[in-house]
């Protein structure tokens, strides 16, 4: 029986409250922040760079040294004698060893496979085979798709996914058609499509399906159940704590696939009239957290994979503590002021909401809260059949096998191979348990009154009863595996088509070169690192960051490991920006789509994401031209001898 107390309580937060109109959210006050943030970035380049970028200071005497070393190291790899039959032997797509002896080349060896490596496989430049027409068609192409992708709502609804696949398709037909008149090279498709993360995701999507399905009230739901909270405020603060966490430690396209769903099923049993400040406090986070380790995101792990100098896992994080922290807490910070209506309801400013963060305080709205939500626990309490018994068996094992696989990532392993295999046993464990342990499901009729009926028996033509064919085994092709989001593979599929042959046209690089103009030989020196981090942010959005870092990696190849951490930096913080700059961004969107939730829109990303990104870009990037621990000179290159 329900105490008396909670049902006066539950109906008193249940009932409707007499409240004005909502007024429509002013053209300033959504966009204003944006705006301000946009000419606060012009306003600060303008005053260091100049309105033309005369202020930009000359080469000093180390960088000049820096790029006449470069230079040498580049033509002495040009003139070495190298076995062509020993190249292809060892295959030019694998990874280069760092650390070659004496015996193998040292350390000039290392400098030519690497420079055959970035030359031939990471990126192989074919812009001076495109014509200007092949250029501009392919360019309009692309960016046709690329509004298509950003706003899907203004066209017709086939949805992400078939926009993606059909421009990936049209860029197939259009490269051949300009292969066949002279206009450009042979586009090789297959070559551009980026396997790893299709596998990572797969598997991630298999693992995650499993997890939930396997067992009522098991890990899914008890990992659900930490991130509950009745105050709004904290329960975004939780989802921000483990999307940070979580993106640092593993990655955060796993973050954002796994916990997509449990927040809007959050945002669903609170009844949250807008989940976008909680969908966005998962996806700007895990973008944000996953720069503090090199194993956070793929541009990351490409970064220290292609970087001429070796990049310790400690030393990567020691960069990135304080300009990542800053990052995180400024991001936290706008979005508990840029949506404080929903995360405080009932206050009436900011100085209220400190109060309420920082001493305790509580409105009457979430009181209210507060008490239906304890009300609605009381209740489910006591008509709930079974007692919840803890920890199963069932739950233990998953704990276990969940504990392996971070394990398995965190020694190194190939984490698509990590992930598909404890899919695969998770599989395999729940078709056993549904086979062996879970009980059959009755197939009872039962008549008007709800009395059983018993079951009909079936007689051949001689009057012999005919016995029941055994009940057929569902399998989980028919059942589990078709919960996998195959439409999500596709968007990656065709935005990898539509990316690879964007850059073949050499547009992304021209417009890196151009916009740096004389910053480009000392981007990441004061004051032109603010400038190079706001080019690398826009091309970051516009031609994604991966190929941003195998441009960068090509047209830099001694690069020093402090330029690879400013790289590193703006363009993670960059997937903040625009609703298409981070793959979190679109796997957010996606899973919250698939269950009925359309909020998390480029539309509506756009307003708090543009500020968000530049004011936290700027921050960790002053604090890490103040504080880093990596070399600005590269060591194998010899320029730190001579400091």
């Amino acid at each position: 029986m329900i105490s008396p107390l909670y049902k006066d309580v539950e109906s008193n937060a249940a009932a409707p409250v007499s409240k004005p109109a909502a007024k429509k959210t002013s053209f300033l006050r959504k966009w204003g922040p944006a705006l301000a943030a946009i000419a606060g970035v012009i306003a600060v380049n303008v005053a260091l760079l100049g309105p033309n970028g005369g202020k930009i200071p000359a080469l000093n005497e180390r960088q000049l040294n820096a790029q006449s070393r470069r230079l040498e190291r580049t033509q002495s790899v040009l003139d070495m004698e190298w076995d062509h039959e020993a190249d292809l032997k060892r295959g030019l797509h694998k990874e280069v060893g760092r650390h070659l002896t004496e015996e193998e080349g040292g350390v000039m060896e290392y400098t030519r496979r690497r420079h055959r490596y970035l030359g031939e496989y990471v990126h192989v430049d074919v812009s001076d085979q495109f014509s200007i027409y092949g250029k501009v068609l392919i360019s309009i192409i692309y960016f046709a798709f690329w509004v298509f992708l950003m706003f899907p709502n203004w066209f017709l609804p086939i949805g992400r996914p078939g926009i993606a696949l059909g421009g990936g398709l049209t860029m197939v037909v259009v490269r051949y058609i300009l292969l066949l008149i002279g206009h450009g090279p042979v586009f090789d498709a297959a070559k551009v499509i980026i396997l790893e993360p299709l596998f990572l995701l797969f598997g991630l999507m298999l693992t995650t399906i499993y997890l939930e399905k396997m067992e009522r009230g098991g890990l899914f739901d008890k990992l659900r159940d930490s991130l509950d909270d009745p105050v709004n405020w904290k329960r975004s603060a939780k989802i921000m704590a483990m999307s940070t966490i979580g993106s640092a430690a593993v990655m955060n396209d796993s973050v954002v696939l796994i916990f997509s769903g449990v927040v809007v099923d959050l945002c669903v049993r609170h009844k949250v009239a807008n989940s976008l400040p909680y969908l966005l406090s998962l996806a700007t986070t895990a973008n944000t957290g996953s720069a503090f380790t090199m194993t956070g995101n793929p541009q990351n792990i490409l970064i220290v994979s292609l970087a001429y100098d070796d990049i310790s896992w400690t030393e990567f994080l020691s960069n990135m503590i304080l300009p990542v922290t800053a990052a995180s807490i400024i991001n936290a910070t706008l979005l508990f002021c840029y949506y404080s209506s929903e995360l405080f309801p009932g206050s009436s400013g900011i100085m209220e909401c400190l109060g309420i963060v920082f001493s305790g305080n509580r409105t009457p709205e979430m009181l209210a809260q507060e008490h239906a939500y304890h009300a609605r626990n009381v209740q489910s309490i006591q008509v709930m059949e079974e007692p919840s018994t803890g920890w199963s068996v069932w739950s233990k094992i998953q704990i276990v096998l969940v504990t392996v696989f971070l394990v398995c990532f965190a020694v190194g392993l190939d984490v698509c191979v990590t992930s598909i295999c404890a899919g695969a046993i998770l599989m395999v464990l729940a078709a056993w348990k549904r086979q062996h342990y879970d009980p059959r499901p009755e197939i009872v009729d039962y008549d008007a009154e709800g009395n059983a009926l018993p079951p009909k028996k079936m007689y051949d033509m001689d009057g012999n009863e005919i016995e029941p064919e055994e009940e057929e085994l569902v399998t989980e092709s028919e059942t589990t595996l078709t919960e996998v989001d195959y439409g999500l593979l596709m968007l990656f599929i065709g935005q990898f088509i539509l990316i690879g042959s964007f850059d073949d046209t050499g547009v992304p690089q021209g417009f890196f070169n151009l916009a740096m103009g004389g910053c480009a030989e000392q981007m990441t020196s004061v004051p032109c690192v603010y400038w190079f981090v706001l080019v690398i942010t826009i091309l970051s959005n516009v031609a994604s960051n991966v190929p941003v870092v195998q441009m960068l990696a090509a047209t830099f190849p001694y690069a020093t490991p402090y330029d690879w951490m400013q790289v590193s930096f703006s363009a993670t913080i960059a997937g903040n920006l625009t609703m298409l700059g981070s793959a979190a961004n679109m796997i957010v969107a996606f899973q919250a789509a698939k269950v009925g939730d359309r909020t998390f829109t480029s539309e509506r990303h756009a307003p708090f994401g543009i500020p968000s990104t530049i004011i936290s870009l700027y921050a960790g990037t002053a604090l890490l031209s103040l504080v880093h621990f990596s070399p600005e000179c590269s060591v194998k290159l010899g320029e730190c001898d001579e400091e």
